[in-house]
C-alpha cells in the first residue's frame, strides 16, 4: 500500500513539483493521537480528504479517472516545517520532514463519492477556512498521479483543502467532518 499526496495545495500546474509517495508507516488511524516528535520544533498541518483506490491503473486520462476511487475520507497531513526550511536550500532531502512514522491521521470510515461534498474543519472548536474548489481539480490531478505511479487496490490519494498550513501545538484537537458527520478527530500530544 502507498500514500500518493499533494505537500503544497492543490494547483494543477503544480503537482509536478509537490507529488509524494508516503509509506503506510506513516498513517495513524482510529482517531488515535499525534505526537510530536522531538527533531521538530515546528510541527504544521495540511487538513483535506483522501481517495480510497479500488481498481488498478496507470496513465489514466481525466475522464476516466472516477473509475478508479468510489470512497472518500478525511485526513490531516503533519509535516516538520522547521526541517523543511533547514535542509531545502541545502539542496538536501526533505523527506524526512513529512514521511516520518505516524504523520498522516486518517478517517476509518469513508463515504460515497458524491458530486458536493460538505467539509468542515474545527481546529480546537474553531472552524478553519477550507477551499473546496480542488474537487474539481480531481481528475486532472489523478491523472498526473498515475502518469508517474500505478495506483493499486487500497492505495490512497491525499488532497489537501486548506492552503495555508496551520501551526501545531501541544493540546490542540482537530475535528474533521465530511457530509455532516464527524470522521477524524485527532488530539494533539
Amino acid at each position: 500500500m502507498k500514500i500518493l499526496a499533494l505537500e503544497y495545495g492543490h494547483s494543477v500546474a503544480s503537482v509536478d513539483e509537490s507529488m509524494v509517495c508516503y509509506p503506510d508507516s506513516t498513517l495513524i488511524r482510529n482517531n488515535d493521537d499525534f505526537y510530536i516528535p522531538n527533531f521538530s520544533q515546528q510541527i504544521v498541518a495540511y487538513v483535506g480528504i483522501y481517495l480510497h483506490f479500488n481498481k488498478i491503473g496507470k496513465c489514466v486520462a481525466p475522464r476516466f479517472t472516477n473509475r478508479y476511487y468510489n470512497e472518500v475520507g478525511c485526513a490531516i497531513k503533519f509535516m516538520a516545517a522547521d526541517v523543511i526550511e533547514r535542509n531545502k536550500p541545502l539542496g538536501t532531502a526533505t523527506d524526512i520532514a513529512s514521511c516520518f512514522d505516524a504523520s498522516l491521521a486518517v478517517s476509518n470510515e469513508r463515504v460515497e463519492v458524491s458530486d458536493n461534498y460538505d467539509f468542515s474543519v474545527l481546529l480546537n472548536g474553531m472552524q478553519l477556512p477550507i477551499d473546496t474548489s480542488a474537487f474539481s481539480d480531481i481528475p486532472e490531478l489523478l491523472a498526473i498521479a498515475t502518469k508517474y505511479f500505478t495506483v493499486k487496490i487500497g492505495d490512497l490519494f491525499f488532497l489537501p483543502l486548506i492552503q495555508q498550513p496551520v501551526n501545531v501545538a501541544v493540546g490542540n484537537v482537530f475535528e474533521v467532518s465530511l457530509q455532516g458527520k464527524q470522521l477524524l478527530m485527532c488530539n494533539i500530544r
